[in-house]
């Protein structure tokens, strides 16, 4: 496939698209000539995540996002939906096949982490990162398959993380999450390989989101300023580089295209979780 041009006439869908990597993914994926899907929320079912809050703005950040891009000359629309919510899942992909008719690759590009030692962790907190991290990869794969299946096949890629490759201190949660992604991910790739739809997981290292910005502010240490803890981090990486949206978004629009690849999970971390 020429990476360049190959996504016109193909529908992809972003789920948890409207800020962050996930945008990254969107733009990359419009530029490459496919009609993009971006869906989000606004509401989260559980305060326990690096919003510390309930109340984000990912559907109306999503709305803005395909308002510029569509302002370009690139098909992009907008959908709400709370990945781990079935019925507003279902109800994407209802809507999906009825406007669209097709589906050729589906992202689920979304997470939350939360900062607790396991000591102290609740069971609620536990279960609440845990969901988030991995109901939505569930669900959204559950949907996708009959319509990728339909449309002669595609492809399924799931966000996890460096986290869903190494293990981590405080955030055994959003770890077994993670690790649970890859572990999923592969299972299912071995299920629908006969169907020409193909799944694998990206694991995101060190990129400064929000996320990463919510976990310097518990990790920072005692007269550390924010920059230096930033080195820090960055010292975490054998490359000394931290990783960009747009480097995910690449490796995204590789994987969206490669027939022969599936069942993997391939980190973009600089080299943090090398054997």
């Amino acid at each position: 496939m020429d990476f360049a041009t190959g996504f016109a006439d193909k529908v992809a869908l972003v789920v948890g698209g409207g800020r962050g990597i996930g945008s990254a993914v969107v733009e990359e994926l419009a530029r490459r000539g496919a009609r993009v899907v971006v869906a989000d929320t606004d509401t989260l079912p559980s305060q326990y995540n690096h919003y510390q809050s309930t109340q984000v703005s990912g559907y109306a950040d999503a709305q803005k996002l395909a308002a510029r891009l569509t302002e370009e000359g690139l098909q992009v629309t907008a959908a709400q939906a709370d990945a781990t919510d079935e019925d507003q899942v279902s109800r994407l992909y209802a809507d999906l096949a009825e406007q669209a008719g097709r589906l050729d690759v589906v992202v689920n590009a979304f997470g939350v982490t939360h900062v607790c030692p396991v000591e102290r962790m609740e069971l609620a907190e536990f279960q609440r990162v845990v969901s988030g991290n991995l109901d939505g990869v569930f669900l959204s794969s559950k949907h996708a398959v009959p319509l990728l299946r339909d449309s002669g096949g595609g492809a399924i890629i799931n966000f996890s993380s460096v986290s869903g490759r190494s293990g981590f201190a405080k955030v055994a949660h959003y770890c077994a999450g993670k690790f649970g992604v890859v572990g999923f991910t592969a299972a299912l790739a071995q299920e629908v390989a006969r169907d020409g739809i193909r799944v694998n997981a990206v694991c995101p290292g060190i990129v400064r989101s929000n996320m990463w910005r919510y976990l310097l502010s518990e990790f920072v240490r005692p007269g550390e300023t924010e920059d230096e803890c930033w080195e820090r981090m960055r010292s975490m990486i054998p490359q000394r580089e931290f990783q960009t949206p747009k480097d995910l978004a690449e490796l995204v629009v590789y994987l969206a295209g490669a027939t022969k690849v599936t069942g993997q999970a391939i980190s973009v971390d600089g080299g943090m979780t090398a054997p």
